[in-house]
């Protein structure tokens, strides 16, 4: 048994969630960000959303690419801003992660132009970042003002009963039965992280299966033992 155990340690693995949608993002705290969301092709919002790592920025992306499907134009870490298609605008233009978008002039003009063509032409746009514009070390100074002119939310942490919540819908996705009791005692003794609780509870489930065991406490003390070795 302890063979198998340190074979299917724990790897984290963020996607947890195939496909990410309004309907699995727990809002807690976040009302006004929903609210703000909910039908966003149909306004001319621009929404800058903040929020530290495993907050749920990108979730909320994936999520409206996912509802708007032909009619939303992402850019995210991956893109290369000078491959893009020039167009006067999008439907809905969503960026992800800005901060990490921004490495040179060049990259700020073309930002600026895009987010400022989707304001003249009355077209939504949503932004996230993990830092606050004022450190993202942007020197155009029109594209700062452009960012901070109209919607900007803090995403708030989860609270331990909404992580909880969440857990409980993953058990639920995934088919697997976990008791209340089992999940707070995977809180009180692992990272609350909710993106590595998920990733925990896919692995779980992933060894009980080949071990024919359920998911107890007492298993799970055994996995977190080897886990720390």
């Amino acid at each position: 048994m302890t063979q198998e155990l340190h074979y299917n340690q724990i790897p984290i693995d963020f996607g947890f969630f195939t496909v990410k949608t309004f309907d699995n993002f727990i809002i807690g705290d976040n009302k006004k960000l929903y609210s703000s969301l909910q039908n966003i092709i149909d306004t001319d919002q621009l929404i800058l959303i903040y929020g530290n790592k495993s907050s749920g920025k990108t979730h909320i992306c994936e999520a409206l690419c996912n509802t708007y499907l032909d009619s939303v134009t992402l850019i995210d870490s991956k893109s290369k801003l000078s491959n893009l298609v020039s167009l006067d605008f999008y439907e809905l233009l969503v960026i992800d992660d800005l901060d990490k978008l921004i490495s040179s002039k060049q990259d700020e003009e073309s930002l600026f132009n895009l987010i400022n063509n989707q304001i003249l032409y009355k077209k939504p746009v949503v932004i996230s970042s993990s830092k606050d514009v004022n450190d993202c070390g942007i020197r155009l100074k029109d594209l700062s003002s452009r960012l901070l002119s109209d919607k900007i939310f803090t995403i708030s942490d989860l609270s331990d009963s909404d992580k909880l919540d969440m857990m409980t819908l993953y058990c639920s996705q995934r088919g697997l039965e976990i008791h209340e009791k089992v999940l707070q005692y995977i809180m009180n003794n692992c990272s609350r992280d909710l993106y590595f609780l998920c990733a925990l509870i896919k692995n779980l489930d992933i060894v009980s299966l080949s071990m024919r065991r359920k998911i107890t406490i007492p298993f799970i003390k055994k996995v977190i033992m080897l886990h720390n070795d």
